[in-house]
């Protein structure tokens, strides 16, 4: 036994300091990918063109079915879905058989050499991906070890999802200089298996418990009409009650996700499902307009689940879309959006900021605590209106209404505190 432990000693010797080493090596000063990535209206747009076109819902299974995406497009898109779950940013550019990738992640609370690089190339062989040229910081990874990484990355989804995820999903793998073609080969419970995975168990509890929660109040008849506040008192009540036990972040999560789902009427169905009891079609109003706390409660969702850059672009999108049908570009909605956005954040930015949130919130807040009055911004402005006054989106003049907007809400009670 006394041997043991002296082996078991010296592994730890030499073992704790090759892992130290590499972490250093590992990380960095200073980021190596330096980019602010927005996601702008035209870029959502084009993002529901392509989901639109290519839309597999509604193919049978076992189809195939080829799709292309743009460099552009692939560069974008890896930005946004690393913004939704890291403090990252990516570069991503294209070559015959070669997608070359690069990405800073900033790891939290460390005081020095905070940021972790990547470099790598995926090649198509075959038809198939293939990692090559790892490097995490200076540390070089071999390639028979990042793609057998991938390999049980692929198998572990194919038996989590029971069918053969990476040889009968992925049928071939083409890359050009301006694009990548992927053909795949349909399976339904590819969306079972996504919905699973983004929900875990303690996610579906949070998410029925606030369902439950705003058909009981309305039972009550506090959240079938009036003003917005006078739910988000006692509902934020009830999430501070809960986050005695569970992470106040991930409860302000999922009241926000059942709230702008029901906001925005969707079928609250899809998200928490079963024969329940549902809550009455969504009346509630934000400075006497039920628009405004669609808006709201539609963006602070998505900001609470880390979509502000699309809460903020879907915002814009419908507007730009309603100069020219519709009711016309308004700078008060935007307005709506702006502050939903960061209300959404601000309850779901850290521990402290979510319990605080809930406390203000349960002890009463007056409507332009969390959104400032905006009735006097330009609205209703069809396509010709809005080009004579401010030019395109983007201009000085349209820059100037902005900057007001989130003058307004920084002076708003909740986000100046």
């Amino acid at each position: 036994m006394r041997a043991l432990f002296k082996l078991l000693f010296l592994l730890v010797l030499l073992v704790v300091p090759l892992l130290l080493v590499g972490a250093f090596f590992a990380l960095s000063d200073t980021p190596v990918v330096e980019r602010q990535v927005t996601l702008s209206h035209a870029d959502i747009a084009r993002a529901k063109a392509v989901l639109k076109r290519n839309d597999p819902r509604y193919l049978p299974a076992g189809a195939y079915r080829t799709i292309e995406i743009a460099a552009s497009d692939l560069d974008l898109a890896a930005n946004y879905l690393l913004q939704r779950f890291a403090d990252a940013k990516a570069r991503l550019s294209l070559s015959t058989d070669v997608l070359n990738a690069t990405a800073s992640v900033r790891v939290p609370r460390l005081p020095l050499r905070r940021y972790v690089n990547l470099r790598t190339a995926i090649r198509s062989e075959g038809g198939r991906p293939r990692i090559t040229g790892l490097r995490i910081g200076s540390v070089p990874v071999p390639d028979i070890v990042s793609n057998a990484a991938l390999q049980w990355l692929v198998d572990d989804l194919a038996k989590r999802a029971s069918y053969q995820l990476g040889s009968d999903l992925v049928q071939d793998l083409r890359l050009f200089p301006d694009r990548l073609r992927l053909t795949y080969r349909w399976n339904p419970a590819v969306i079972d298996q996504a919905r699973d995975t983004l929900l875990s168990g303690s996610d579906r509890d949070a998410l029925r418990h606030y369902h439950d929660q705003l058909v009981t109040l309305q039972a009550r008849n506090i959240g079938r009409k009036g003003s917005l506040v006078e739910l988000l008192g006692p509902i934020f009540q009830a999430a501070r009650v809960r986050s005695q036990s569970y992470d106040p972040v991930m409860e302000n999560t999922a009241l926000l996700t059942v709230l702008g789902t029901w906001a925005s009427r969707q079928n609250l169905a899809r998200l928490v499902p079963g024969n329940l009891a549902r809550p009455t079609g969504f009346r509630l109003k934000l400075h006497r307009r039920t628009d405004f706390a669609q808006h709201f409660l539609t963006s602070a969702a998505l900001a609470a689940r880390s979509d502000s850059a699309l809460s903020d672009a879907v915002g814009l999108f419908k507007e730009i879309n309603d100069t020219d049908s519709g009711t016309g570009f308004s700078f008060t909605d935007i307005a709506a959006d702006r502050a939903g956005t960061r209300f959404g954040a601000l309850a779901t930015r850290s521990v402290d900021d979510a319990r605080r949130v809930q406390q203000r919130l349960a002890a009463g807040v007056a409507e332009t605590d969390v959104m400032p009055v905006v009735d006097d911004l330009p609205e209703h402005l069809r396509g010709a209106v809005f080009k004579e006054r401010f030019g395109h989106v983007g201009s000085p003049a349209y820059h100037a209404v902005m900057d007001d907007i989130e003058r307004r809400i920084d002076a708003s009670a909740l986000y100046r505190e």
